[in-house]
């Protein structure tokens, strides 16, 4: 016997995603980054076709009722899909709030992060960011001895309390909960290089200059 209640079981075996679409859209005109659209699609509803193919659930964290009412639509299209939303409770907490809003509320106890405006967001790397998070507190991606990708990462629920300790001590930042926990492993990205070589994983969508070489980008690689 394992020793698990069946709920630690069922979330030990499901995997989770939260998408972080509570971002005001500043540096783009206050416009909902998860719904600009390019060859026919928003970035959100390219990201939950990739994502469903990893996991099980995926949870949007939005501001409030109104952003869930426009991503409604998105969500609509994927009606056989287990899509839950989450909201803030503080104001102003940046993405480390919608982290926690998402953690609670995710079945599973490893859920992969990643911002609601990355549209190329690469199924075999998320899968093997859980592969590496497993039995451990986090998996993150690192460039170098300074700099890492923590909205591209998988955390395990044992993030929920740095999290509220970190609110407790005024900190706000994504890394300030990490690396209060004991366990964590740090994949290098020449390993995801291997299965993205150009990390369009992590590309994002900050501004309108942004967006526009994106779409560049993906036509140029239509005609090649």
């Amino acid at each position: 016997m394992s020793g698990k209640t069946e709920p630690e079981q069922e979330r030990t075996n499901t995997r989770s995603a939260i998408i972080l679409a509570g971002g005001r859209g500043r540096r783009m005109g206050m416009v909902e980054k998860a719904l600009l659209e390019f060859e026919g699609k928003t970035i959100l509803e390219r990201l939950l076709e990739n994502l469903f193919q990893v996991v099980d659930e995926v949870i949007l964290s939005v501001r409030d009722t109104s952003q869930k009412e426009k991503l409604m639509p998105v969500r609509e299209k994927f009606p056989d899909r287990k899509i839950n939303f989450c909201f803030d409770t503080l104001e102003d907490a940046g993405p480390l709030e919608g982290i926690r809003a998402g953690l609670l509320e995710s079945g599973s106890e490893y859920s992969f992060v990643c911002a609601g405006d990355m549209p190329f967001v690469n199924t075999e790397v998320v899968d093997l960011l859980f592969r590496k998070a497993r039995g451990h507190d986090a998996a993150l991606p690192k460039w170098d001895e300074r700099m890492f990708e923590p909205l591209h990462a998988v955390y395990s629920r044992k993030m929920i309390p740095e999290i509220e300790k970190a609110f407790g001590r005024g900190k706000h930042s994504v890394l300030a909960p990490v690396f209060q926990m004991q366990d964590i492993v740090f994949v290098d990205v020449s390993e995801i290089r291997k299965i993205d070589p150009e990390l369009r994983t992590f590309a994002n969508i900050n501004t309108v200059e942004d967006f526009e070489c994106m779409i560049e980008s993906t036509v140029k690689k239509v005609e090649l």
